[in-house]
């Protein structure tokens, strides 16, 4: 399961500076489908079909991009559910969608915990600012997007690029992102037909 308890983000103000999106912050919550929803084995609609979720579906919401929501369904079935098909206490979220859905966000703690800050294909920081460098644990990514971080300034040091989620970097680079560059993206729709089949799968979050 995912670890709750997401703080929100320190030092908004210099970050905004910086041209990066801010995910709000928040505990885990309940909440149910709105309609038919598919459970992905990640954050985007290239991702692999978990299970296909009834309208009213009772789930545990973890964290959430713009577009994707981290969640469990029916107890321990572990995955990611468009954001746009998840009501929120009892309101479906009718917050408008970023111009595009593929994002990035990093975390200060592992499995998508803590302190947080989230960034678009196109963006690239040579050295992050604040306490986010060097203080990087695990990383959400939807909509088909991929980041590219390194452990020195200017894209230098040791590499990685990752195009899915990440809730424990390796050692080599956890507390070490110094910078990074985004890429990638695709549609957030996902609305299944009523007869969507059932492909469940294991699933794992990495």
């Amino acid at each position: 399961m995912i670890a709750p308890n997401i703080a929100r983000l320190a030092g908004l103000s210099l970050l905004a500076l910086a041209g990066m999106t801010v995910v709000a912050a928040a505990a885990d919550q309940p909440a149910t489908t709105g309609g038919y929803a598919n459970l992905r084995n990640g954050p985007g609609t290239s991702y692999a079909v978990i299970d296909t979720l009834d309208p009213g579906t009772d789930i545990i919401v973890h964290a959430c991009t713009g577009t994707w929501c981290a969640v469990t369904a029916d107890g321990d079935n572990n995955g990611f559910v468009a954001k746009s098909l998840i009501d929120f206490d009892g309101a479906p979220d009718t917050s408008p969608a970023p111009a595009g859905d593929a994002e990035i966000c990093f975390y200060q703690g592992p499995g998508f915990s803590d302190a947080n800050f989230c960034v678009n294909p196109g963006d690239s920081d040579d050295n992050i600012p604040g306490s986010f460098n060097n203080a990087i644990e695990s990383i959400l990514i939807s909509g088909g997007a991929s980041i590219e971080v390194c452990t020195g300034p200017g894209m230098s040091g040791y590499c990685r690029t990752y195009d899915h989620s990440i809730k424990n970097l390796p050692p080599s680079l956890r507390d070490k992102i110094t910078s990074y560059n985004a890429d990638g993206g695709d549609s957030g729709d996902d609305t299944p037909p009523p007869d969507a089949p059932d492909d469940s799968i294991n699933f794992t979050l990495n």
